[in-house]
């Protein structure tokens, strides 16, 4: 058999309802067995995402699952180490891509040999698919990003569902670390970004979606998002070669912080008192300013006196 040009590796848990609009994205835009291969590797869930994969692939789509539960980082490499196409698409089972996605980025490859890593601007959708806002255009014409290392390590540009790499990448710096829970990406696409030209589309080509019952909107109720954005400051700093671009990211992380844990404190008020009150804490730790500071502090002990 020849190898595929393209692989879209779909991890997926607990998400078969999703999962439907995934695979239906994908298969509109199928380019044939011979170049381009679909999976779904599932962490071991529960609500049978093989039926789906059974109704909507009808044999086009392979699926394999883990024998227990692995965590969706381990799910990730495992769907990496599967995939056997000179381009891996790692689309996760909530997200979907839209039309052209797979022609574009093969024409991005082709126009820009250079290039390991090529992305797409994106929507980012709620449950129903509707498109709660679009990122920023990072250039307004297709092609390679100067000096994207610089931006990508100080901030997160890219979401999953609209990136594919070459799977020789992979190969060389590795996949995604595993000291990492929420924020594994980002720390992959800035490694990336150090070694390699990436390409941009400057069109929305692919859906990143936010749900209540994502694993993503719990851990930030329960702050999970912010000791991994503490550790993934260490790690990207630990990638830049200079003194000032350490401490751009250290200023830029430590907004990044506050900013989170604020979002984290207001969902959480909603939720349980203890975590609205662990992320208050965090606020107050990482505030721009004293005035700040203070703000947060005395709003943490009038809660704290009301609990």
């Amino acid at each position: 058999m020849s190898t595929p040009k393209i692989s879209v590796m779909i991890p997926t848990y607990n998400c078969a309802g999703l999962l439907r609009k995934t695979l239906a994205s994908v298969l509109e835009q199928d380019l044939g067995p011979e170049l381009m291969q679909i999976e779904v590797i599932d962490d071991c869930s529960t609500d049978h995402p093989e039926q789906v994969v059974a109704e909507l692939g009808k044999g086009r789509v392979t699926f394999f699952q883990q024998p227990h539960n692995v965590k969706h980082v381990k799910n990730f490499q495992t769907a990496l180490s599967r995939a056997q196409g000179e381009i891996i698409h790692l689309l996760h089972g909530d997200d979907f891509v839209l039309p052209g996605f797979y022609t574009q980025m093969l024409e991005m490859y082709t126009q820009f040999p250079e290039i390991k890593a090529c992305f797409s601007q994106n929507h980012v959708v709620d449950s129903d698919d509707r498109i709660i806002h679009t990122a920023k255009k990072i250039q307004e014409h297709n092609g390679i990003i100067p000096n994207f290392f610089e931006m990508q390590v100080a901030d997160q540009y890219i979401q999953t569902p609209s990136i594919t790499v070459k799977k020789e990448v992979y190969a060389t710096l590795g996949t995604f670390n595993p000291s990492l829970s929420w924020t594994e990406d980002w720390e992959m696409w800035a490694r990336i970004a150090k070694h390699y030209p990436i390409g941009y589309i400057a069109q929305p080509l692919a859906c990143y979606r936010v749900h209540t019952h994502s694993s993503t909107s719990m851990k930030s109720i329960q702050g999970e998002n912010i000791n991994d954005l503490k550790r993934i400051k260490v790690v990207l700093k630990g990638h830049c070669d200079t003194e000032d671009l350490r401490e751009k990211v250290e200023h830029s992380l430590n907004r990044i912080i506050f900013d989170y844990a604020l979002k984290n404190y207001l969902a959480a008020l909603k939720v349980a008192k203890k975590y609205a009150l662990r992320n208050l804490k965090t606020c107050i730790a990482y505030a721009p300013n004293w005035k700040t500071r203070w703000y947060y502090i005395v709003v943490y002990c009038k809660i704290a006196i009301r609990s």
